[in-house]
């Protein structure tokens, strides 16, 4: 994985257990493991999304966790 993607997905991961009051590790499990949202949807869409404010960010992933099944 290219490195400016890595760091990219640090923050969301980051980003997104702020918000949710969640972990990083139960965050990472989340993306990755239990919905691959990490592969399907962060890493293919870091061209759009990594312009984009933190809010719009957390948000974005939100929604797609919530139209995945993982959060209600």
């Amino acid at each position: 994985m290219d490195e400016k993607i890595l760091e990219f997905t640090i923050f969301c991961i980051e980003s997104l257990a702020e918000q949710l009051g969640m972990s990083a590790k139960d965050i990472y499990k989340l993306i990755n493991s239990d919905t691959d949202i990490l592969q399907s949807y962060i890493v293919p869409c870091y061209e759009p999304l990594h312009s984009q404010s933190k809010h719009y960010i957390v948000e974005d992933l939100i929604e797609v966790l919530k139209e995945r099944g993982a959060l209600k």
